[in-house]
């Protein structure tokens, strides 16, 4: 199909696909936006803070999405490639947005054991638990600014200080974040030497970091062997490419190919995830 063709095939796609959701689907199609909504928005601008328009996210997926449609269609050749792509391309947005968030999980767990020893600081030298926050936001980078600077936001404007604590460790979502506030809860309604309270807690954390350390150390070679397995296909490919084009070429023109090639791809990832899973242990 020549590119006259496949932008008069999109656009009786499109057409089609607004009438039957305009005519069948609205009130579902706009319970799923708003649900999709939802999403980046908690994604976005409650755990991220990255203060970006969930409906300015969802355009923008949606045009990756119908881009990798067309790319797929053109490229490939035929309409089933052509919803390939575009169910291809709707991993995009989520992946990106996981990635975004265990990246930045990482950086707050990593802070974290030097924000509580900040805190422990301001405390012994006279300050209060909400100055010495302001302290750690003033001395500290992000993404630990951020969050700290969020719970003191709420607080300031009227929220307790016990609500304010437990949002930010449901938004962070890590339980080191949930010891943490949970103790200094505690605290506050037994009372107590908040400066040895905080230096408890820090010890606690930096001893579960080094046996978090410690497994990720042990689980390195087989996460490895997940990456080598995902990437020797491709090697594989191109060697046999090298030794036979015309058959390798006729993966991708055939197809029986075509179908052999997305077998094969779904089961690498699936031995791909599935070794992941099995490293991933959880103290």
């Amino acid at each position: 199909m020549d590119h006259t063709s496949w932008l008069f095939f999109i656009s009786v796609s499109v057409f089609i696909a607004t009438f039957m959701l305009a005519y069948y689907g609205y009130q579902s199609a706009s319970a799923n936006f708003a649900r999709l909504e939802e999403y980046f928005d908690s994604v976005l601008n409650r755990q991220l803070l990255l203060e970006i328009p969930p409906r300015l996210a969802i355009a923008l997926s949606a045009t990756l999405v119908l881009a990798c449609g067309a790319a797929a269609g053109m490229v490939l050749g035929g309409p089933v490639w052509f919803f390939f792509g575009i169910g291809l391309g709707a991993l995009g947005p989520s992946v990106m947005m996981r990635h975004l968030a265990q990246k930045r999980a990482q950086q707050l767990d990593e802070q974290l054991v030097d924000g509580i020893t900040t805190l422990g600081s301001g405390v012994r030298a006279g300050l209060n638990l909400i100055q010495s926050m302001e302290l750690l936001v003033n001395n500290s980078i992000a993404p630990l600014k951020q969050e700290f600077g969020q719970l003191l936001r709420e607080y300031q404007m009227g929220l307790d200080l016990n609500q304010a604590m437990r949002n930010t460790a449901n938004r962070v979502g890590l339980s080191n974040y949930r010891l943490l506030f949970t103790a200094l809860e505690m605290h506050r309604k037994r009372g107590g030497d908040t400066g040895e309270s905080l230096d408890r807690i820090a010890e606690s954390i930096r001893e579960i970091q080094r046996l978090e350390g410690k497994l990720d150390a042990l689980t390195a070679q087989g996460r490895a062997q997940a990456r080598m397995m995902a990437g020797m296909a491709f090697v594989i490919l191109l060697i046999l490419y090298g030794i036979n084009p015309e058959g390798v070429v006729s993966l991708f023109v055939e197809p029986v190919g075509r179908i052999v090639l997305v077998v094969a791809f779904a089961m690498i990832v699936t031995g791909f995830v599935w070794i992941r899973r099995i490293m991933a242990v959880d103290i």
